[in-house]
């Protein structure tokens, strides 16, 4: 029973056309891919880094706190300290 499986089986398969070798074009592919996700991680990071640098050089001064120039003005109200007596 075995050898006339075996027999059946090997007559069908001799009736077909070698299987074409892939390997080739799947390593194309995955370099293909490689490349690809390579050249969009690094296109991120330069879209990423330029609209933080764009941010700051555009908000910055509006974020940062500048220190005031003028002087303080006196606090409101009475002064605790008596005045000075007049020669």
């Amino acid at each position: 029973m075995e050898e006339i499986f075996r027999d059946a089986l090997h007559r069908t398969a001799d009736a077909l056309l070698p299987l074409p070798d892939l390997v080739p074009d799947a390593v194309r592919e995955g370099e293909r891919r490689r490349v690809r996700s390579r050249g969009l991680a690094v296109a991120g990071t330069f879209v990423a880094v330029t609209a933080v640098t764009l941010g700051l050089a555009l908000l910055g001064p509006l974020l940062r706190q500048t220190p005031d120039t003028e002087p303080a003005a006196p606090a409101p109200g009475p002064s605790i300290t008596r005045p000075t007596p007049a020669p």
